[in-house]
Formats: C-alpha cells, sequence, structure tokens
C-alpha cells in the first residue's frame, strides 16, 4: 500500500516530537528485527543521532502506510509505559487518529487495532429495481429469483457494474437458491460459474457467524445478564450457556429476539469490470474478546498475542474463517484476502477477488484437466498396445 503524503509527514513530527534516538531505533527493531538506526547510517553506536534524522531514516526504512499505521498502534499499545529508558507519550496522537480516519482507516479503542475499510459502496448499479433485497419481510423468493435470471441473460461484459444486498435476520432454506443465483449473476458473464460452491461455502460461513454473533449480544442482554454472566466477567461460562440454549432450543427463541429487535444482517454482492467483492456486516458491535479471536484466527493477532491464548475461547467467534481463507488463498495474491473492519457500532467482514486471477485459475485447471486426459489416454493406448504384442507373442508360440 502506497503511504499518503500527509501521513508520512505528520507521522515523522510524531516520531521526532514522542520519541528520543534510542526510542526510534527500539520502535523500529520491534517491527522489523533487521532494523538498526546505526547500521543504516554507517555510525558507531556512541555518536548521537539528532532525534530528526533518527525519525526521517526510520520513515525512509518503513515507507508502506500499514507499516507506519503498525508502528503508530504499537506505540498507542505502550503509550504511558516504560519504553526504553522513560515513559511513553505521543505527540499529536489525537490529530494523527483523525487523519488515519480521513483517509478510511477504522481505530476500534478497546483493542488498540487500526484496520482500513477496503470495500468501497460504489454508487452506480445496473440492476436498479433490486439493490436492496429486504429478507425480514414476506417477499416473493421466487419472482425475485425468476428477475435475476432474466437479467443475467440479457447482460454483457459492459454490464459488470452493479451492486445487490440482502438484508436478513440469519439463514434460512429459502435463500439459499437466491444467494447462488446472485452468486451466479457474478460470475457467469465470464463463465467463471465454477467458483459458485466455494463462494457460497465462504459466504455462508460468513454469514453464520455474523447471525450468531447478533445472537449472542441478544442472549447476553436477555438470558445470561439477568444470571450475573456476561461475555466480559465470564466468557466461558457465557459460551457454555449459549451452546445450551442452542443444543436445546436451536435458534428458534433467539431468531424471535433478533425480529423484535430488528437485530439483522447485511449481505452485500458487489461487481465491477475488474472484481468481484462480497461482505457480511452486522448493525451491531461485538465484544472485544471476540474481535480478537476473530483477528487471531485471521493471523493478524496484533501485539498483545499472549492475552486470548486461551483454550475455553477456541469455540467463540470466527468458526470457519479457517474454511474461508483457505479457499481465497487459492484465488488471491493477497497475503490476507479476508479483510475485517470494527466500526464503533458495526462491523463489516469480507473480501475482494480479481476477475483476472479467477480467470487464470480457470485456465491453470483447465490445462491441468487436458493434461491428465491427455496422460489417461497415453497409458490407456499403451495398454492396448502391449495386449496387441502379448497376443501376437501368444500366437507366435
Amino acid at each position: 500500500m502506497t503511504t499518503n503524503k500527509d501521513i508520512h509527514k505528520l507521522f515523522r513530527k510524531v516520531v521526532a516530537n514522542s520519541l528520543n534516538t534510542r526510542q526510534v531505533n527500539y520502535l523500529g527493531e520491534q517491527i522489523d528485527r533487521r532494523f538498526n538506526l546505526y547500521k543504516i547510517l554507517q555510525l558507531n553506536e556512541v555518536v548521537p543521532i539528532p532525534r530528526q534524522t533518527a525519525a526521517q531514516t526510520l520513515l525512509e526504512h518503513f515507507t508502506a502506510e500499514d507499516d507506519i499505521v503498525e508502528l503508530f498502534t504499537y506505540m498507542l499499545y505502550h503509550e504511558g509505559e516504560r519504553f526504553v529508558d522513560r515513559p511513553l507519550v505521543i505527540w499529536g496522537r489525537n490529530e494523527f487518529i483523525s487523519l488515519l480516519i480521513k483517509n478510511k482507516w477504522i481505530y476500534d479503542r478497546e483493542i488498540k487495532r487500526f484496520l482500513v475499510d477496503p470495500f468501497y459502496e460504489h454508487e452506480k448499479n445496473f440492476l436498479e429495481k433490486i439493490r436492496i433485497i429486504d429478507m425480514r419481510d414476506e417477499i416473493d423468493v421466487d419472482a425475485i429469483i425468476k428477475g435475476i435470471s432474466d437479467i443475467s441473460k440479457k447482460m454483457s461484459i459492459k454490464n459488470l457494474d452493479w451492486r445487490v444486498t440482502m438484508r436478513l435476520y440469519d439463514l434460512e432454506p429459502k435463500t439459499g437458491e437466491l444467494i447462488r443465483q446472485i452468486l451466479s449473476l457474478l460470475l457467469t458473464r465470464q463463465n467463471l460459474q465454477k467458483y459458485i460452491t466455494e463462494l457460497f461455502v465462504c459466504l455462508k460461513e460468513l454469514a453464520i457467524n455474523a447471525s450468531k454473533a447478533n445472537y449472542k449480544l441478544l442472549f447476553e442482554k436477555h438470558m445470561s445478564a439477568p444470571d450475573g454472566i456476561t461475555q466480559q466477567n465470564n466468557y466461558v461460562g457465557f459460551l457454555t450457556m449459549f451452546r445450551e440454549e442452542i443444543e436445546n432450543h436451536g435458534n428458534t427463541r433467539l431468531f424471535e429476539l433478533a425480529q423484535r429487535e430488528d437485530r439483522f444482517i447485511n449481505i452485500t454482492f458487489q461487481s465491477s469490470k475488474n472484481s468481484i467483492e462480497i461482505w457480511v456486516t452486522n448493525n451491531k458491535t461485538i465484544s472485544p474478546i471476540e474481535k480478537k479471536q476473530i483477528l487471531k484466527k485471521m493471523g493478524q493477532a496484533g501485539f498483545d498475542e499472549d492475552g486470548f491464548g486461551v483454550e475455553e475461547y477456541e469455540e467463540g467467534a470466527g468458526l470457519g474463517l479457517t474454511i474461508i481463507m483457505s479457499v481465497l488463498n487459492k484465488y488471491s495474491n493477497d497475503e490476507s484476502p479476508l479483510k475485517v473492519i470494527f466500526y464503533p457500532d458495526f462491523i463489516k467482514i469480507g473480501f475482494s477477488l480479481d476477475r483476472v486471477n479467477l480467470e487464470e485459475e480457470k485456465k491453470k485447471d483447465e490445462a491441468e484437466k487436458l493434461q491428465k486426459e491427455k496422460e489417461k489416454q497415453e497409458r490407456e493406448e499403451q495398454k492396448a498396445k502391449e495386449a496387441a504384442e502379448a497376443e501376437k507373442t501368444k500366437k507366435n508360440n
């Protein structure tokens, strides 16, 4: 990720005004063990280095925007603590946070993490009549499926810019075929429909996790908290109660609470000529513990990994994320193709896949299939040849 000039400039000031040279060197080492101010500047360690020079050297080594955000996050996490030789006090912290927010970085104060929102909701929409499908109401699903099918037949490559959002409390059987039709709409124009099943699995896991997160908040509010058990004060006890509720009643009672309080999730499908994007949004936030569990399963634990390695938590948030990432890693060049953003009042989690990558993977699969068929045919021909030679030898004898 390239760096916004304003972010680069202000962070250099933050570092120069907040850290002495030893602290700058220590900060750089924590993010990249190869970093050493004195080696980079080719100076003996007894030679004093001005703060401005130290800050500039740090920023010349860490040039990417996400690296700068990681450096700042580390500073925030240790603010007020002894940092090498004195307590860490961050100059201009609020100003820099505000600048990051303006550039789509979302700061979660509970877990002290910045996450960038990659899902930009384009205004152009080819499917004007079905921009939002609200599954909370009684709707004619068959008619919507037919409408999508009819539109799909008329679409060309020029009509790839559109967005559709489904709003629902939970996944129900009637939504499955509708989701598959929308996935088909995303993929068919480029003959990429072979990926429908895998993307459906990913989406299903995201939707199940999102609705379960809503259910946990409702369960805590109406069932466990009155008994003095919350996610914050007894997470393992809370999970035990929640599992018992699911085992005894399924999602029936929780679904009724979701309807009563209108606690829904959104599934958004966004198409462009270059990419396919799918994300799920909760209309409420979740507990800090579950945020950390999601980040841990996504390999983004941050600086406090030791704080949530408790075995009992493993069945909490993030079930199915490993499955999703194993699928996405096949079709994405992004090291972390699954993205999550914690807003103060809601959560987004989803992924974006480049159409070019999908097409290349398709060609690769087709080439491998042809090669296997060729090898099979050659083996069969060889067997036939050997059988004929054996029969000829038999007759000669």
